[in-house]
């Protein structure tokens, strides 16, 4: 495909900073200006193998956002900061709408594809493969954000599959002190934060708490939803749209971390008050609807240092609880349905029923995943750091319903109305998901050796054991070779697994897919060949290829009258390259981005895998005209994303500019920033599932003030 020209207005941001270039003034700065590109390469990083390493040195291809690349670039949230990342662009899953990792053209429905931790800890959660429902994760408590793009099950086993997030957050030293801020934008948009950091007998503290709440943007309109087509069909007038997306959300962040020698103990809560329901949990919009959740996690970690003089012991334990309630309209006030026997819609075999006061729900899940690792790692050898790691892992969910629809609800689809009364259909087996668990038995070993000075081989192998679909074996090797001091190459293999999660295997009573407990995982062969090059103290350059295999995709299958099974069915390959550039060419001037070119297809149909960019760009202009202030504008660009064949809906390439004003340590403690995101007010479209009939908008063009004090 060819790389469609960028619009014209685009170019006014790069064309702005060329020119202002000419009132450069001569002037020491600090942040992470105060780094070279090339000391910036050498950040120590663990995510790779567990030991910290150089990031130019790591045993896989691995970016590193610092929480001062984070402010410069105006990023309020998660999701802004990864789209930072080559390879990696956040859409939108086609279920609940939220966000969606996509990674070198690997995706699927419910973003399970991406393992993400906290700290080292995983944070996802066996219902599907991912974060809670609703959780937009705010970053003011986060120290750097590492990620890895390629296999990662041979370290951290399941859904280490296109990639790995680790998320890391401020300790006390990062805090150093008190801080507390404020920030105010558009669409009653406000958020309030503070931080504090102390040693209390012993231990160095560090505690944070952030407070976020949108009312989310108007202007994301959906011209028509799935109520829409029943509405043309049988004559009512039901449907909200053409109407906003509930896009609204309220939630509280908070972090607890203490550290002494040999002990490490964080504890995580996150809270979602009031989150709307998006494009709808049915798809069709429902202003009201709110899905709230709150998530916990403990952590604690042991480590005997320096107690044996070529042994370290490890010990981590950790509990994750998820609480999640959904309260919605399935569909609206005065809806007419076809209602098949068993009480769901049926588009064959029905009846037509109305609900004078909507279709009605409330589903909730519990979710509880203890886990405990103990790990020996062993220096005694010679150029050689031996891991050896056990763990086991419990995860097990429980869940509740109450609807006015359904299986177990409607058992006469001759009667002609059916009211707002809910029918609870906790701990029947009509019930959306039966309560289930399972038991992870899991064991690594890995070697980092030496060979000579400019060479290192680590090899590794990850043994799961899962108590419902068995055992996965998973390999990896990395060949790093420094070349010579600018130059670093890099020969990379993995293989990775994706575990089935308890949606796929055990959804029920549903209209429209059912789960499969019979699924096997999806597994993954990546090889991979990198350059970090670093002729200049004031430039880093990186270049990677890779070729991927996945085999046993898990999908929903068409098998009779409009109901689809989760099976595994087919297979993808992907290829492509990424090129990541960081110049600075003064004191004053940076400019850093990088482009990821990705064609991912169907191995069994050879067509390329919809709604994945085939080209993504991304480039930012740092230009610190005095001391204490920088300016940064950005682009993000994505292009050459298909539709299926069957199709028609618009999904047009699509660019953005943002502009962030900092300023930095103003009287010593003051911090003031300002944000134009999307500055051209543009309403990109991200896919979504073929029951709307148009695509999911994105958000657009907002501002934003904030205010800070350290003290």
């Amino acid at each position: 495909m060819n790389i469609k020209a960028i619009n014209p207005a685009t170019f006014l941001m790069l064309f702005f900073c060329a020119y202002t270039k000419a009132v450069l003034a001569d002037a020491e700065v600090e942040d992470y200006f105060a780094m070279s590109p090339a000391e910036l390469a050498n950040i120590p990083v663990t995510i790779a193998t567990g030991t910290p390493r150089p990031m130019f040195q790591s045993a896989a291809i691995t970016s590193v956002i610092t929480a001062d690349q984070i402010k410069s670039m105006g990023a309020t949230e998660l999701h802004e900061v990864l789209e930072t990342v080559p390879g990696v662009h956040a859409s939108l899953t086609e279920g609940g709408n939220d966000y969606n990792y996509t990674i070198r053209g690997i995706k699927n429905t419910t973003n399970s594809q991406v393992l993400i931790l906290l700290n080292g800890t995983r944070i996802t959660t066996p219902f599907i493969g991912t974060l809670m429902t609703g959780t937009e994760m705010p970053i003011e408590a986060i120290q750097r954000v590492e990620v890895i793009r390629g296999p990662g099950s041979a370290l951290y086993g399941a859904d280490a599959f296109a990639g790995v997030i680790n998320i890391i957050t401020k300790k006390a030293g990062d805090i150093n002190g008190t801080r507390a801020g404020v920030r105010a934008g558009n669409w009653d948009t406000q958020s309030t934060w503070g931080q504090h950091s102390a040693e209390l007998a012993g231990w160095n503290v560090a505690t944070s708490l952030q407070y976020q709440h949108t009312q989310g943007d108007d202007g994301r309109i959906m011209n028509a939803d799935a109520q829409t087509a029943f509405d043309n069909a049988l004559g009512t007038n039901a449907s909200h749209a053409p109407g906003a997306l509930n896009s609204r959300y309220e939630t509280l962040n908070g972090h607890l971390n203490l550290q002494r020698k040999h002990w490490d103990i964080g504890f995580w809560g996150f809270n979602s008050m009031d989150a709307g329901t998006r494009a709808g949990v049915a798809n069709a919009l429902d202003p009201k609807g709110v899905a709230n959740g709150e998530q916990y996690l403990s952590d604690v970690r042991f480590s005997t240092e320096d107690w044996l003089e070529d042994w370290e012991l490890t010990a981590h334990a950790s509990y994750l609880h998820t609480d999640f309630l959904a309260q919605f309209q399935a569909f609206p006030n005065n809806a007419k349905l076809p209602i098949g026997p068993n009480g769901n819609i049926n588009l064959s075999n029905f009846s037509l029923i109305s609900f004078p006061d909507g279709v009605n729900a409330n589903v909730g899940r519990s979710e509880n995943i203890p886990s405990m690792e103990l790990t020996s790692i062993y220096r005694g050898l010679d150029r050689h750091v031996f891991r050896l790691n056990t763990g086991f892992r419990y995860e097990e969910i429980s869940t509740t319903e109450s609807k006015n629809i359904g299986t177990g609800v409607i058992t006469d689809n001759t009667q002609t109305v059916v009211n707002g009364q809910l029918t609870n259909l906790t701990g029947t087996p009509f019930v959306y998901l039966a309560d289930t668990s399972r038991s992870i038995w899991s064991l690594v070993a890995q070697d980092e050796w030496q060979i000579a000075k400019n060479w290192q081989l680590t090899s590794g192998v990850r043994y799961d054991n899962y108590s419902d679909f068995g055992g996965t074996l998973n390999p990896r090797l990395a060949l790093v070779w420094d070349i010579n001091e600018q130059l670093t190459g890099k020969l990379l293999y993995g293989r990775a697994f994706r575990a089935p999660n308890f949606s796929e295997q055990g959804t029920q009573n549903n209209p429209v897919v059912l789960g499969n407990k019979h699924l096997k995982p999806e597994t993954i062969n990546t090889t991979e060949l990198a350059f970090d090059y670093r002729p200049l103290l004031s430039l880093h350059t990186t270049l990677n290829v890779y070729y991927y295999e996945i085999n046993n995709l898990i999908s929903a299958v068409p098998v009779a009258n409009g109901l689809n099974q989760y099976q595994n069915n087919g297979n993808q390959n992907g290829y492509g390259s990424e090129f990541e550039w960081e110049w600075q060419w003064n004191q004053q001037w940076q400019i850093k981005g990088n482009y990821a070119w990705q064609h991912a297809t169907n191995a069994d149909t050879k067509q390329r895998i919809t709604g994945v960019p085939e080209h993504h760009i991304y480039v930012a202009l740092g230009w610190h005209f005095s001391p204490q202030w920088q300016l940064q504008p950005q682009l993000n660009w994505i292009s050459g994303r298909t539709r299926s064949l069957n199709d028609q809906r618009p999904l047009d390439d699509y660019e953005t500019v943002d502009l962030t004003l900092r300023g930095k340590k103003l009287f010593k403690h003051l911090n003031l920033a300002a944000s134009l995101r999307n500055a051209f007010n543009e309403y990109p479209l991200e896919p979504a599932t073929l029951q709307l009939p148009q695509n999911l908008p994105l958000a657009g063009r907002s501002f934003y003030f904030e205010a800070s004090i350290d003290f």
